[in-house]
């Protein structure tokens, strides 16, 4: 069978160009996966933010100073700056306890050498020996102002 010489040509340049475009894509997909760099998400090493403690204070509730009504012989100085009261006394109370920054309490969580956070209401929190016994001290947040 005998084929004409345009047939044979179009077929060349229809090989060639597949042959190029395939190249050319190999090419393209090999020059970007080597710089991975754009494709990596870039992650910030910076500080964290420094948080206000008297501005978080006051967001939950504190007055201009918190009150602490703890006996003077007391071992740990305790502040309550802020609470989170549920249903039966749990919750969570924000206090500073001793010269620690402030930390958020659970119910129930150890406070230092034998305290405990016994309970916590709207305004108020319960510290005491023991989860059972009687409160050791009764930190109480100031009254709120009203306009």
């Amino acid at each position: 069978m005998q084929t004409s010489a345009f047939q044979i040509w179009w077929i060349r340049a229809a090989t060639f160009g597949v042959a190029a475009l395939a190249t050319g894509s190999a090419a393209w997909w090999a020059l970007t996966l080597s710089n991975a760099a754009p494709w990596q998400p870039s992650v910030s090493l910076a500080p964290a933010p420094q948080i206000d403690v008297s501005v978080l204070a006051q967001s939950l509730g504190a007055g201009a100073a918190p009150v602490n009504t703890a006996p003077a012989a007391a071992p740990l100085a305790i502040q309550l700056l802020g609470v989170v009261a549920g249903v039966g006394g749990k919750g969570h109370a924000l206090l500073v306890v001793g010269s620690a920054p402030p930390k958020t309490y659970k119910v129930g969580s150890k406070l230092g050498e034998g305290l405990f956070l016994q309970s916590v209401s709207a305004r108020s929190a319960q510290v005491g020996e023991a989860m059972k016994g009687p409160a050791r001290q009764i930190l109480e947040l100031p009254p709120l102002n009203k306009p």
